[in-house]
């Protein structure tokens, strides 16, 4: 064998051993889901009490894997949904989305059941519409939540837990019809961990009805953003090949040192060290993203892609692909929070 090729047969052999692909979380802003008319200043909100005949979660909770049963759950309930509903109302007002956000009372429908959920009259939605001097309406049209605890095991501390299921509808006064209808699942868990993943002592996480509470306003406040700008978190891949180099780019990946990593990954970016300079390519533009310059990411995106294909990989491929959607999504909420901010300058 020539001496020559040997480096480069040690780094095929090596990469086809061992290559490891991790998560990483970027915290990204992104517009709301909705886009609100600019003539609508105001929106009313409003709880349909609408249950399913199988929704009994609000009559239970788990203890110590021990189904118990719930005291007063319809006082629970309405405590619940206020906490939701003006979660919801003030983070629409604090985040300018509307003018005024007037909540309608627990009571104002009483609770009723059914196989499936109808919309409401138009006349219906016109009236309450009108009664709160409201350009929209927010229903929440069913909700349930369910709490678990989870004893100490194997020095993992106690871990209290809640799981809400929340059925919104948006109406438009105009013609009383139905604009969307959005099911959101939440969970929300205390286990006493901090964010650096270290566990605090004597730490107690909320009781039952506590947790069920702050549950509920987060849900709430999940569905707020769907209308204005905000931070949110989505995961991107990296690939970590079995090489010093990589795992020492992995290392300034996760500490914010991207110059440092992007320096290690451009010595394989060549095409002589073969499918080691896909993940080289690829992660590259994992970290020119992370800076900003989302051109020179889809420069580096498109050369891990056209590697990709001349060796016909296809799992390399599906990742790009899977990747190369996430920054068009991006690339056009940006076009969008631009043409939003230019419309709102005054």
């Amino acid at each position: 064998m020539n001496p020559k090729y040997l480096p480069a047969l040690l780094l095929v052999l090596l990469y086809s051993s061992c290559t490891v692909y991790h998560e990483y979380q970027i915290e990204v802003y992104k517009p709301g889901e909705l886009l609100i008319p600019p003539n609508i200043e105001n929106a009313a909100v409003v709880y349909r009490n609408f249950k399913y005949p199988g929704d009994t979660l609000q009559n239970y909770y788990k203890d110590n894997s021990q189904l118990k049963e719930a005291q007063n759950p319809a006082n629970i309930d309405s405590l619940l949904i206020s906490s939701c509903l003006n979660e919801l109302a003030f983070n629409l007002k604090n985040n300018n989305t509307f003018s005024e956000v007037p909540v309608f009372p627990y009571y104002t429908f009483e609770r009723h059941t059914g196989e499936h959920l109808p919309d409401l009259p138009a006349n219906l939605v016109s009236r309450l519409s009108e009664d709160a001097n409201a350009g929209l309406l927010i229903t929440l049209e069913t909700y349930s939540s369910f709490f678990s605890t989870f004893p100490v095991t194997f020095g993992t501390p106690q871990t209290n837990e809640v799981v809400s299921v929340a059925v919104w509808g948006i109406y438009n006064p105009k013609d009383g019809a139905l604009i969307e209808r959005k099911t959101m699942i939440d969970t929300i868990y205390w286990n006493g961990y901090n964010e650096e993943g270290n566990s605090q002592q004597n730490y107690n996480p909320p009781p039952r009805l506590k947790a069920l509470e702050l549950a509920s306003a987060m849900a709430g406040e999940n569905f707020a953003k769907r209308f204005y700008a905000s931070w949110q978190t989505e995961n991107r891949m990296y690939s970590v090949p079995p090489l010093p180099d990589f795992s020492d780019a992995a290392f300034y990946l996760e500490e914010g040192k991207w110059d440092e990593a992007i320096a290690l990954w451009r010595k394989y970016t060549d095409d002589r060290n073969g499918k080691m300079a896909i993940d080289a390519r690829y992660n590259l533009a994992l970290a020119y993203e992370m800076k900003d310059d989302l051109e020179a990411a889809e420069k580096w995106l498109a050369a891990a892609h056209k590697l990709a294909k001349s060796y016909r990989s296809k799992s390399n491929i599906q990742m790009i692909q899977l990747y190369q959607k996430a920054l068009d999504k991006r690339q056009r909420d940006i076009l969008i929070l631009e043409q939003l901010n230019h419309e709102n300058k005054p």
